[in-house]
């Protein structure tokens, strides 16, 4: 992924997420926090594939459209259930801030961490597919045009 794009999605999430905590928007505006709990992950994975490739690594995780499918769903539940635990232990140590953690939303809320890892995979497949030259139904071969 381009830097500059990598540079916009972590101030953009800085700037959404920031914003939600500190004017207290996410229930009150609709579909802020289902915004929010889309966007993040999908930055997390798109930048963990940056990474990957940036320090040499290979895209293993990310060789075919389904396997960096799972891999960024993976990736998507895994932040997610940490964000809910976060949630939950932020509203037990400061219960003026009055933090939704109802069963409902935070499985939903889990939910579309999924989806963002997902499409963030998706992203970082699509990425990696033209940065290597590299088919879209197998990494092992070229890309044909």
């Amino acid at each position: 992924m381009p830097r500059r794009w990598v540079i916009y999605l972590i101030v953009f999430c800085t700037l959404l997420n920031g914003a939600g905590f500190l004017w207290d928007i996410f229930e009150p505006v609709p579909l802020y926090d289902e915004i929010a709990h889309v966007i993040t992950p999908l930055t997390l994975v798109a930048i963990t594939a940056e990474i990957i490739y940036r320090y040499g690594g290979d895209d293993e995780f990310f060789d075919t459209p389904r396997h960096a499918l799972v891999t960024g769903s993976v990736i998507g539940l895994v932040g997610a259930v940490g964000w809910e635990l976060v949630e939950i232990l932020l509203d037990y140590l400061f219960p003026a801030a009055s933090i939704d953690h109802a069963l409902p939303d935070t499985i939903f809320d889990v939910v579309l961490g999924v989806i963002g890892g997902a499409a963030g995979a998706w992203v970082a497949d699509r990425y990696l597919d033209r940065l290597f030259n590299r088919s879209r139904a197998s990494s092992r071969l070229r890309r044909v045009r």
